[in-house]
Protein backbone atom coordinates (compact mmCIF):
# COMPACT_ATOMS: atom_id res chain seq x y z
CA UNK A 1 0.00 0.00 0.00
CA UNK A 2 2.98 2.33 0.94
CA UNK A 3 4.73 1.58 -2.54
CA UNK A 4 1.12 2.53 -4.38
CA UNK A 5 0.65 5.68 -2.85
CA UNK A 6 4.06 6.38 -3.17
CA UNK A 7 3.79 6.11 -6.81
CA UNK A 8 0.82 7.92 -6.80
CA UNK A 9 2.38 11.04 -5.59
CA UNK A 10 5.26 10.57 -7.82
CA UNK A 11 2.61 10.50 -10.92
CA UNK A 12 0.90 13.62 -9.31
CA UNK A 13 4.30 15.57 -9.06
CA UNK A 14 5.11 14.43 -12.74
CA UNK A 15 1.63 15.60 -14.37
CA UNK A 16 1.88 18.74 -12.31
CA UNK A 17 5.35 19.74 -13.58
CA UNK A 18 4.51 19.06 -16.58
CA UNK A 19 1.67 20.93 -16.86
CA UNK A 20 3.92 24.23 -15.01
CA UNK A 21 6.55 24.68 -17.59
CA UNK A 22 8.02 28.22 -15.94
CA UNK A 23 6.59 30.22 -12.97
CA UNK A 24 7.78 33.10 -11.28
CA UNK A 25 6.20 34.65 -8.13
CA UNK A 26 8.55 38.34 -7.98
CA UNK A 27 8.73 37.38 -3.84
CA UNK A 28 12.31 37.86 -3.52
CA UNK A 29 13.58 41.91 -3.24
CA UNK A 30 16.05 41.19 -5.69
CA UNK A 31 15.95 40.26 -10.14
CA UNK A 32 15.51 36.43 -10.24
CA UNK A 33 18.14 34.45 -11.78
CA UNK A 34 17.77 34.27 -15.59
CA UNK A 35 16.06 37.74 -15.58
CA UNK A 36 17.35 40.92 -17.25
CA UNK A 37 15.83 44.52 -17.40
CA UNK A 38 16.44 48.01 -19.41
CA UNK A 39 14.96 51.06 -19.02
CA UNK A 40 15.35 54.58 -20.81
CA UNK A 41 15.83 56.48 -16.87
CA UNK A 42 17.78 56.07 -14.27
CA UNK A 43 14.17 55.03 -12.48
CA UNK A 44 13.93 50.81 -12.02
CA UNK A 45 12.14 48.14 -11.05
CA UNK A 46 11.48 47.36 -7.18
CA UNK A 47 11.36 43.72 -6.52
CA UNK A 48 9.58 41.83 -3.48
CA UNK A 49 7.25 44.98 -2.87
CA UNK A 50 4.31 44.18 -0.28
CA UNK A 51 2.92 47.41 0.30
CA UNK A 52 -0.01 49.39 -1.37
CA UNK A 53 0.43 49.43 -5.14
CA UNK A 54 0.81 52.96 -6.59
CA UNK A 55 -2.50 54.34 -8.03
CA UNK A 56 -4.43 51.68 -6.56
CA UNK A 57 -6.61 54.07 -3.91
CA UNK A 58 -6.51 55.57 -1.23
CA UNK A 59 -9.66 53.63 1.31
CA UNK A 60 -8.83 50.18 -0.65
CA UNK A 61 -6.08 49.94 -2.23
CA UNK A 62 -4.31 46.91 -3.41
CA UNK A 63 -1.25 44.78 -2.82
CA UNK A 64 0.87 41.79 -3.42
CA UNK A 65 1.16 40.48 -0.24
CA UNK A 66 4.12 38.06 -0.76
CA UNK A 67 6.06 39.81 -2.99
CA UNK A 68 5.95 41.37 -6.66
CA UNK A 69 7.54 43.52 -8.75
CA UNK A 70 6.85 47.22 -9.37
CA UNK A 71 7.47 50.54 -10.96
CA UNK A 72 6.25 53.80 -9.52
CA UNK A 73 6.20 55.94 -11.98
CA UNK A 74 4.99 58.89 -10.09
CA UNK A 75 7.34 58.32 -7.97
CA UNK A 76 9.90 58.51 -10.76
CA UNK A 77 8.81 62.13 -10.82
CA UNK A 78 7.47 64.73 -14.11
CA UNK A 79 9.33 65.33 -17.33
CA UNK A 80 11.49 61.70 -17.56
CA UNK A 81 10.20 59.26 -20.03
CA UNK A 82 10.30 55.67 -18.80
CA UNK A 83 10.07 52.56 -20.71
CA UNK A 84 10.99 49.74 -18.57
CA UNK A 85 11.64 46.34 -20.00
CA UNK A 86 11.79 43.26 -18.05
CA UNK A 87 12.87 39.90 -20.04
CA UNK A 88 12.41 36.32 -18.37
CA UNK A 89 15.19 33.31 -19.48
CA UNK A 90 14.88 31.53 -22.52
CA UNK A 91 13.27 28.33 -22.78
CA UNK A 92 13.10 25.52 -25.57
CA UNK A 93 9.35 24.99 -25.72
CA UNK A 94 10.14 22.54 -28.92
CA UNK A 95 12.59 19.78 -27.01
CA UNK A 96 10.10 19.99 -24.36
CA UNK A 97 7.36 18.77 -26.41
CA UNK A 98 5.06 21.62 -25.94
CA UNK A 99 2.41 22.09 -28.30
CA UNK A 100 -0.12 23.93 -26.46
CA UNK A 101 0.40 26.74 -23.60
CA UNK A 102 -0.51 29.67 -21.99
CA UNK A 103 0.89 32.44 -19.87
CA UNK A 104 -1.09 33.22 -16.97
CA UNK A 105 -0.19 36.46 -14.77
CA UNK A 106 -1.83 38.70 -12.18
CA UNK A 107 -0.83 42.18 -12.60
CA UNK A 108 -2.26 45.45 -11.27
CA UNK A 109 -2.08 48.95 -13.98
CA UNK A 110 -3.11 52.21 -13.46
CA UNK A 111 -3.07 55.04 -15.73
CA UNK A 112 -3.70 58.63 -15.52
CA UNK A 113 -6.23 59.92 -17.99
CA UNK A 114 -5.41 57.59 -20.48
CA UNK A 115 -1.51 57.58 -20.08
CA UNK A 116 0.80 55.01 -19.32
CA UNK A 117 0.27 51.30 -21.20
CA UNK A 118 1.57 48.10 -19.95
CA UNK A 119 2.24 45.15 -22.52
CA UNK A 120 3.30 41.27 -22.46
CA UNK A 121 5.51 40.07 -25.19
CA UNK A 122 6.54 36.55 -26.22
CA UNK A 123 9.36 35.68 -28.46
CA UNK A 124 8.24 33.55 -31.49
CA UNK A 125 11.49 32.91 -32.88
CA UNK A 126 12.44 35.61 -34.97
CA UNK A 127 10.63 38.79 -33.37
CA UNK A 128 8.56 39.76 -30.51
CA UNK A 129 5.04 39.33 -30.58
CA UNK A 130 2.71 41.55 -28.27
CA UNK A 131 0.25 39.27 -26.72
CA UNK A 132 -1.74 41.45 -24.02
CA UNK A 133 -1.91 45.59 -24.06
CA UNK A 134 -3.72 47.16 -21.15
CA UNK A 135 -3.86 50.91 -21.45
CA UNK A 136 -6.47 51.66 -18.61
CA UNK A 137 -7.24 50.64 -15.09
CA UNK A 138 -6.81 47.31 -14.55
CA UNK A 139 -8.78 46.80 -11.90
CA UNK A 140 -10.34 49.84 -10.66
CA UNK A 141 -8.81 52.08 -7.81
CA UNK A 142 -10.42 50.83 -4.42
CA UNK A 143 -10.80 47.43 -5.48
CA UNK A 144 -8.92 46.35 -3.22
CA UNK A 145 -8.07 43.31 -5.84
CA UNK A 146 -5.37 43.02 -8.91
CA UNK A 147 -5.87 41.38 -12.08
CA UNK A 148 -5.68 38.00 -13.71
CA UNK A 149 -4.92 37.34 -17.51
CA UNK A 150 -4.63 33.46 -19.15
CA UNK A 151 -3.16 34.60 -22.96
CA UNK A 152 -2.83 31.54 -25.06
CA UNK A 153 0.50 31.76 -26.99
CA UNK A 154 0.81 28.13 -28.55
CA UNK A 155 1.16 29.90 -32.12
CA UNK A 156 4.69 31.55 -30.78
CA UNK A 157 6.13 27.74 -29.36
CA UNK A 158 9.67 27.52 -30.55
CA UNK A 159 13.09 26.26 -29.05
CA UNK A 160 13.88 29.79 -27.82
CA UNK A 161 10.76 31.04 -26.40
CA UNK A 162 10.93 33.34 -23.58
CA UNK A 163 8.37 36.53 -21.96
CA UNK A 164 9.16 40.03 -21.62
CA UNK A 165 7.04 42.53 -19.51
CA UNK A 166 6.74 46.13 -20.87
CA UNK A 167 5.87 49.47 -18.87
CA UNK A 168 5.71 53.00 -21.43
CA UNK A 169 4.55 56.21 -19.55
CA UNK A 170 4.15 57.24 -23.08
CA UNK A 171 5.77 60.44 -22.05
CA UNK A 172 6.33 62.48 -24.72
CA UNK A 173 8.44 65.84 -24.45
CA UNK A 174 8.00 68.74 -24.13
CA UNK A 175 4.55 67.35 -22.59
CA UNK A 176 5.01 66.42 -18.46
CA UNK A 177 2.33 63.31 -18.51
CA UNK A 178 1.37 62.41 -15.43
CA UNK A 179 1.45 58.45 -14.48
CA UNK A 180 0.85 56.08 -12.44
CA UNK A 181 2.41 52.67 -13.12
CA UNK A 182 2.03 49.11 -12.73
CA UNK A 183 2.86 45.92 -10.78
CA UNK A 184 3.24 41.75 -11.52
CA UNK A 185 3.26 39.18 -9.96
CA UNK A 186 2.52 35.28 -10.10
CA UNK A 187 3.57 34.50 -13.78
CA UNK A 188 2.94 31.16 -14.98
CA UNK A 189 3.97 29.68 -18.24
CA UNK A 190 1.22 26.76 -18.45
CA UNK A 191 1.19 23.75 -20.38
CA UNK A 192 -2.30 23.36 -21.52
CA UNK A 193 -2.12 19.96 -23.45
CA UNK A 194 -1.07 17.96 -20.01
CA UNK A 195 -3.63 19.92 -18.73
CA UNK A 196 -2.97 21.05 -15.03
CA UNK A 197 -6.27 19.95 -13.68
CA UNK A 198 -4.82 16.59 -13.18
CA UNK A 199 -4.98 16.29 -9.30
CA UNK A 200 -8.75 18.00 -9.77
CA UNK A 201 -9.52 15.21 -11.72
CA UNK A 202 -8.20 12.55 -9.20
CA UNK A 203 -10.57 14.59 -7.23
CA UNK A 204 -13.71 13.72 -9.05
CA UNK A 205 -13.67 16.98 -11.53
CA UNK A 206 -14.80 16.56 -15.24
CA UNK A 207 -15.82 18.83 -17.96
CA UNK A 208 -17.53 18.21 -21.50
CA UNK A 209 -17.75 18.12 -24.12
CA UNK A 210 -14.32 19.41 -25.89
CA UNK A 211 -14.43 20.72 -28.50
CA UNK A 212 -17.58 22.96 -27.45
CA UNK A 213 -20.01 21.71 -30.09
CA UNK A 214 -23.82 23.12 -29.19
CA UNK A 215 -22.44 25.84 -27.11
CA UNK A 216 -22.64 24.89 -23.70
CA UNK A 217 -19.87 23.48 -21.54
CA UNK A 218 -20.49 21.05 -18.58
CA UNK A 219 -18.47 21.33 -15.46
CA UNK A 220 -18.80 18.73 -12.66
CA UNK A 221 -17.01 18.11 -9.29
CA UNK A 222 -17.26 16.10 -6.16
CA UNK A 223 -16.21 19.29 -4.24
CA UNK A 224 -18.01 22.71 -4.61
CA UNK A 225 -16.66 24.63 -8.07
CA UNK A 226 -16.70 28.55 -6.21
CA UNK A 227 -14.81 30.22 -9.19
CA UNK A 228 -14.72 29.75 -13.28
CA UNK A 229 -13.09 32.20 -15.26
CA UNK A 230 -13.18 31.84 -18.80
CA UNK A 231 -9.99 33.88 -21.24
CA UNK A 232 -10.06 34.45 -24.84
CA UNK A 233 -6.91 34.30 -26.60
CA UNK A 234 -5.74 37.71 -26.23
CA UNK A 235 -5.89 37.64 -22.58
CA UNK A 236 -9.59 38.94 -22.04
CA UNK A 237 -11.95 37.69 -19.78
CA UNK A 238 -15.33 36.42 -21.57
CA UNK A 239 -17.32 34.63 -18.60
CA UNK A 240 -17.18 34.74 -14.81
CA UNK A 241 -19.03 32.97 -12.70
CA UNK A 242 -18.88 31.50 -8.91
CA UNK A 243 -21.75 29.02 -9.26
CA UNK A 244 -20.79 28.00 -5.77
CA UNK A 245 -22.10 23.94 -6.63
CA UNK A 246 -21.12 20.68 -7.86
CA UNK A 247 -21.93 21.27 -11.08
CA UNK A 248 -21.57 24.17 -13.80
CA UNK A 249 -23.22 24.87 -17.03
CA UNK A 250 -21.17 27.92 -19.61
CA UNK A 251 -23.21 29.00 -22.18
CA UNK A 252 -21.22 29.92 -25.15
CA UNK A 253 -23.02 31.12 -27.33
CA UNK A 254 -22.12 34.66 -26.93
CA UNK A 255 -18.50 33.87 -28.23
CA UNK A 256 -17.11 33.39 -31.51
CA UNK A 257 -15.42 30.13 -32.64
CA UNK A 258 -12.10 29.72 -31.45
CA UNK A 259 -9.61 28.12 -28.48
CA UNK A 260 -10.56 29.40 -25.27
CA UNK A 261 -8.61 29.02 -21.83
CA UNK A 262 -10.70 27.73 -18.27
CA UNK A 263 -9.93 28.83 -14.58
CA UNK A 264 -11.53 26.60 -12.53
CA UNK A 265 -11.63 26.66 -8.63
CA UNK A 266 -12.80 23.84 -7.03
CA UNK A 267 -12.55 23.31 -3.15
CA UNK A 268 -9.01 24.34 -1.99
CA UNK A 269 -7.49 23.60 -5.60
CA UNK A 270 -7.20 25.40 -8.69
CA UNK A 271 -6.78 24.54 -12.00
CA UNK A 272 -6.38 25.71 -16.15
CA UNK A 273 -7.25 23.98 -19.18
CA UNK A 274 -7.98 24.41 -22.85
CA UNK A 275 -11.11 24.35 -24.63
CA UNK A 276 -12.46 24.72 -28.47
CA UNK A 277 -15.58 25.86 -29.61
CA UNK A 278 -16.54 24.76 -32.86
Amino acid sequence: MKRITYILILLCSINLTLAQIQEENFNATTIPAGWSSTNTSSCDWQFGYTGPLVGSGTTNPSSFPSGGVIFDDNACGTGIANRLELEGPEIDLVAANVTSAAIEIIYNHQAFVGDGDFLVEVWDGSAWQTVLTVDNDAPAPNSGTNATSVIDVTTHINANFKVKFIYDDEHNPPTNNITLGVGIDDYKLIDTATASIDDLIIDGFSYYPNPVIENNLTLNAKEVISDVIVYNVLGQTVYKSQPNALQSNIRMSHLPVGSYIVNVAVGEKKGTFKILKQ
